[in-house]
């Protein structure tokens, strides 16, 4: 929901369509958010249980970015192949905006990792090394809390701004 609310708010500034923003911003976050946990997460089978990590594959700023951008391509492609969804901005600029929307939606990513107990990776001397904020559960009912309320907010914001 954090993801969705940024971008559609990015976007309703440069596309006064608000359902074009809202298909682009929500193709975009579900893309780059299943990429980046999709690649980044392993799972480790112990005599206790399965535990779930993070590799530094995906989860450093850096990185990030360039696995939005990546996680874009596939709506890049439908629109160039399409040239154009009957809508006013031209095919161009929903190509570009759908790659700057990528390249937001990967940091937004970690922006909410990085509040979570195992953080995001940094690297230190060489080495790369968790860092966290805090160290909220993945799981915790306050932290995701906000973190829905604010995407609800700036989706609220972009709705406001797309009207006359």
């Amino acid at each position: 929901m954090f993801t969705l609310g940024l971008l559609l708010l990015a976007d309703s500034f440069l596309l006064r369509n608000f359902i074009l923003s809202l298909s682009l911003s929500l193709i975009v976050s579900i893309l780059a958010n299943s990429l980046i946990d999709g690649l980044g997460h392993r799972e480790l089978h112990t005599p206790k249980g399965d535990i779930i990590t993070r590799t530094p594959l995906t989860h450093t700023f850096p990185r990030s970015v360039v696995w939005g951008v990546i996680s874009s391509l596939p709506l890049v492609a439908s629109i160039y192949y399409f040239n154009t969804l009957q809508y006013e901005p031209s095919a161009f600029k929903l190509i570009a905006l759908s790659l700057v929307d990528g390249a937001i939606a990967g940091p937004s990513h970690l922006v909410l990792d990085v509040f979570t107990e195992k953080g995001v990776f940094v690297k230190r001397e060489g080495k790369w090394r968790r860092f966290a904020l805090a160290h909220f559960s993945y799981s915790n009912p306050f932290a995701n809390g906000v973190a829905i309320a604010v995407g609800l907010v700036m989706i609220y914001l972009a709705f406001s701004v797309g009207r006359p």
